[in-house]
């Protein structure tokens, strides 16, 4: 302290102070940036020894990728990080339809969430699925169970638990509760596996994508489609359309003005003929 004033060290000097030279630091410096540059490799090349699973029908030639605001049409919790394609999200959404027929909103949303866990990143690649089928949690088991215990459902054909949409060909609809208890019999009659244990060795899909507990994947190439030229033929009935309509649409502003006209020219067409 000088005449009341408080004298500071800088880091740099503070380091010096104590037997750390620049060329000391700017070494530490390099270092560091090695060091960054290694994990980043690393990092990289785990991202691309990732592949996706040729057992749930996905390109194993690439690894889960990000996708958002391109051309898929379902499952946008998972677009960032996701094998995926346009294909698969309307196949997801085709058997949504049909399981979500007439269903109480929770339990419709719990379904939706549990066929779109197809396209969740890790799901992709295999590690939350057993050979074509996705591993749930169960306490996301139970959860979708719960929230369709009240909704109707008809028996379905692949064993006890399994049930099918109350669709119109249905023969006997009965609420969830009475037709099974066991919420993994309920999900493994939908199509799914269930994990044995919810921390347990093998992983499971509990409901929170992959993109938001690893981030999102490189970015896919995407061109947007293109817009077809229209033919000769399709430009002539645009026209043809486009004339009818301009016609139609005079003939209707123009409507009792034509009628005046005519029950004028009927008008004096019988006085002619009577003089």
């Amino acid at each position: 302290r000088v005449r009341g004033f408080v004298v500071s060290v800088t880091p740099g000097a503070e380091l010096w102070r104590h037997g750390v030279t620049p060329a000391v630091m700017r070494g530490l410096s390099l270092a560091f940036s090695v060091i960054a540059r290694l994990c980043a490799v690393e990092a990289s090349e785990e991202e691309t020894s990732e592949t996706c699973s040729k057992a749930l029908g996905f390109n194993e030639s690439s690894g889960p990728k990000d996708r958002s605001y391109q051309d898929l049409t379902f499952c946008d919790e998972h677009h960032e990080r996701t094998c995926c394609e346009r294909n698969h999200t309307k196949q997801v959404r085709s058997l949504f339809a049909g399981f979500s027929h007439e269903r109480s909103g929770r339990c419709a949303q719990m379904a939706r969430l549990a066929f779109c866990s197809v396209c969740d990143g890790d799901v992709g690649t295999g590690s939350k699925a057993q050979e074509n089928l996705v591993i749930l949690c169960p306490s996301f088991c139970r959860l979708w169970f719960e929230s369709c215990a009240e909704d109707f459902f008809a028996p379905g054909t692949g064993g006890a638990g399994s049930v099918a949409p109350c669709g119109p060909s249905a023969l006997v609809c009965s609420p969830l509760s009475e037709i099974t208890k066991d919420s993994a019999a309920f999900c493994q009659g939908a199509g799914f596996q269930v994990a044995e244990l919810e921390d347990g060795d093998e992983p499971c899909y509990d409901g929170v994508p992959a993109s938001k507990m690893r981030g999102k994947a490189p970015r896919a190439p995407y061109s947007p489609p293109k817009r077809k030229e229209p033919t000769i033929w399709s430009r002539a009935m645009d026209a043809w359309r486009r004339g009818s309509r301009r016609c139609i649409n005079f003939l209707e502003d123009n409507a009792p003005g034509f009628a005046i006209a005519i029950v004028a020219a009927t008008v004096a067409w019988n006085l002619i003929a009577r003089g």
